[in-house]
Formats: C-alpha cells, sequence, structure tokens
C-alpha cells in the first residue's frame, strides 16, 4: 500500500464531487478487494472485482490499471484495460462491483501477460475539524492481473512441471527455477534444508517460458547431505500449495 497518491486532472472535477459528498469524523478506512489476485481469460467480455466497505463512514475509490509501474496514477495508466466505474462512492457497510474490460492489445497468445490493478481508498475528510488543515492518508491496495490466452489451458499441472536445480559455488550458490509453461508461477516462500541447517531464499515470481535464481537471504558455504526445498506455490485463488523436492547435487 502506498499513501498520499495524487488524483489525476483529468478526474479532479468528478472526484470532488464524490469528495464533496463524505462527511464523517474519522479518518481511518477498510475498503476490502475480495480475490488476491485477477484472472482475465482471453475470450471473457469482462471480469468483476468486489469491494466491500467495512468502515461505519462512506469511502471514495479509484481504480486503473498500469502494465508495471508502481507509481503510476489514473493520469498514465498504460494498460490496455478498462476499470468501470474509474472513481465511485461506497456508502458504509456496503458492496459493489468493478468492472473491467480489456480494450485490445496484440499481447501473446501463448503465455499471459502481467498488469497491474490499482484501487485507490479515499477517506472522508473529518467534519469536526473542517476549518483546521488537515493530513488525508489514502490507502491503495495492488493486485497482480494476468491476461491469461484460452489456447494455454489451465494452470492444473504448472507445480508438476516446475523445475528446480542447486547450482553450488561456494558460499554463492542459488536455486534455479524453470519455468518451461505459459503461466506466471508465484511463490509464497521458499527454503532449503540440509540435515538440521536451514536457509531462508529470495523467492519470487517467476515468468512463464523463463528462469530465474534465488538466493540465500544469509550466504554460507552448503555442508554435506542431502538438499531438501520446499516452497509454497501460490494457486488462482490466493492458497499456497506446499511443494516439497529433493535437489541433487
Amino acid at each position: 500500500m502506498s499513501i498520499l497518491q495524487r488524483c489525476p486532472r483529468v478526474a479532479a472535477t468528478a472526484l470532488l464531487a464524490v469528495l464533496a459528498s463524505l462527511c464523517a469524523t474519522s479518518v481511518q478506512a477498510s475498503v476490502v478487494v475480495t480475490g488476491t489476485r485477477v484472472i482475465y481469460p482471453s475470450d471473457a467480455r469482462e471480469v468483476t472485482v468486489r469491494l466491500t466497505n467495512q468502515d461505519r463512514f462512506p469511502n471514495a475509490v479509484q481504480a486503473w490499471i498500469d502494465i508495471d509501474d508502481p507509481a503510476s496514477s489514473p493520469v498514465d495508466a498504460d494498460a490496455p484495460f478498462v476499470v468501470n466505474p474509474a472513481i465511485s462512492r461506497l456508502a458504509p457497510n456496503s458492496g459493489q462491483q468493478l468492472r473491467i474490460m480489456f480494450t485490445g492489445a496484440a499481447l501473446p497468445q501463448d503465455r499471459e501477460s502481467l498488469f497491474h490493478l490499482n484501487v485507490l481508498q479515499i477517506p472522508p475528510m473529518n467534519a469536526g475539524t473542517a476549518d483546521r488543515n488537515q493530513v488525508l492518508l489514502l490507502m491503495r491496495n495492488r493486485l497482480k492481473l494476468f491476461y491469461r490466452p484460452r489456447d494455454i489451458g489451465g494452470p492444473e499441472q504448472l507445480a508438476e512441471r516446475l523445475q528446480f536445480t542447486l547450482v553450488p559455488s561456494g558460499e554463492q550458490w542459488h536455486v534455479r527455477v524453470d519455468n518451461p509453461t505459459g503461466f506466471h508461477a508465484s511463490f509464497g516462500g521458499a527454503t532449503l534444508s540440509i540435515g538440521g541447517q536451514q536457509w531462508t531464499l529470495k523467492a519470487a515470481m517467476v515468468a512463464p517460458k523463463s528462469s530465474m535464481q534465488w538466493l540465500p537471504q544469509s550466504p554460507s558455504a552448503l555442508p554435506g547431505g542431502e538438499p531438501v526445498l520446499q516452497a509454497q506455490l501460490i494457486n488462482d485463488y490466493g492458497a499456497r500449495l506446499d511443494l516439497r523436492h529433493v535437489l541433487a547435487r
């Protein structure tokens, strides 16, 4: 999450209108986005994402999609998607759906393409101190959005097709992860264990048809013994699947 996000000039009038309708005595906000990622099948007309305002006061929400820019704003959002509504007001203890529509672009058809959905949560000003300067904290959720071509099928075999290799080199060893599939492989963590010793790895998402090196957070020489890799693969629903591989040396 990031704070103090600026609003785009092109939407300033609409956003001010929404903000003007908000009134409460607290600046704490809690708009929940259902799910941890968005899957957009290439043959879908649209997909929806549900928002829930768990506060006892209204919040304004602004949403946009970017390609790969954590500092993006609605002004420079560059992804081939439209979010509707782009700006809205959520009543207290209520929900709303965001409709996401693909506008068309020449994307690869043999692998997923990665984008990011941004949901900016704007709490109301404190009506009790309206005559004084206030700091407005804007909270942003940023979710991965995967555009999934129809012809690559489903990710059911992803875990089985991932390949893990221990590459020794003194204290500079690493685990190479090869992903020959058309899907992104997201991980919630990984460790390498030998005997009674364990190393936490810098596990990161592996893009389709690519490889990545996972380095240990605290490098040290590996002792003799059988290396066991344990990792948590995150599926489409945000659940973590435990993987275990005995690696060759």
